[in-house]
């Protein structure tokens, strides 16, 4: 516990959810335990001492995977590693759960939305997202039909993926992966390569048109599986 004049902070949980007490009108400390607001928190640290401010700072880093990426990240000004680890895990993830049976599909989306609690930059955050829908198609492509809701959930994530670089002006530097992507979902069930050239005909400037060129006969969808 990091005491001050006037505030006590716990650092038992995540920064965002920190138990504060501060001084009622009174004098007399009332405690918080819902979310603190950045007009509550500060006051609060910028009364600790340099000391137990890189106390809290630590015991945060220690504590908490993603606080550690993100100070890793700011204060390094690379996120190559970051990135590389994040893509490896997304992959490992999604291959465990179709080779044990485990939740690994929803497991890989929680990487991607850790990785960009991370505080990165837009461009890292497209790669990473991106990369999602690159290790399913991978997966598709080795594990043969997989159930409908994989084919949906990277589906979607293409979708959420190309939204988002067109708005942070990203979808050029990202154009030939995309492409990669249509042009390797070939031949799998579900009207999951049909779905992905639409995606990538509005999103790009090349159309609708242009794009079917690279897509192949519709191919049979295959019987639906249960999970």
């Amino acid at each position: 516990m990091l005491e001050s004049k006037n505030f006590v902070i716990v650092s038992s949980i995540p920064i965002k959810y920190y138990t504060i007490a501060i001084p009622s009108k009174n004098n007399s400390s009332q405690i918080m335990n819902r979310p603190v607001k950045k007009a509550q928190l500060s006051p609060g640290l910028k009364s600790l001492s340099r000391e137990n401010l890189e106390n809290l700072l630590g015991d945060l880093y220690n504590r908490f995977e993603n606080v550690r990426n993100f100070i890793d990240l700011r204060l390094s000004g690379n996120g190559e590693q970051l990135i590389k680890k994040y893509k490896k895990l997304i992959r490992k993830q999604l291959e465990e759960g179709l080779e044990e049976g485990t939740n690994g599909l929803q497991e890989a989306l929680r990487v991607v939305q850790e990785f960009s609690a991370a505080g990165t930059s837009p461009r890292d955050q497209a790669d990473v997202m991106l990369s999602f829908v690159e290790s399913a198609v991978f997966c598709i492509g080795n594990y043969g039909d997989l159930y409908e809701n994989f084919y949906d959930e990277a589906e979607n994530m293409f979708d959420e993926t190309l939204g988002f670089m067109k708005h942070n002006h990203l979808l050029d530097e990202f154009k030939q992966r995309c492409m990669k992507i249509v042009d390797e979902s070939a031949d799998t069930g579900y009207g999951f390569h049909e779905s992905l050239g639409d995606l990538f005909g509005t999103y790009f400037s090349a159309g609708k048109s242009k794009m079917r060129l690279l897509i192949k006969k519709p191919v049979i969808a295959k019987a639906k599986k249960n999970m």
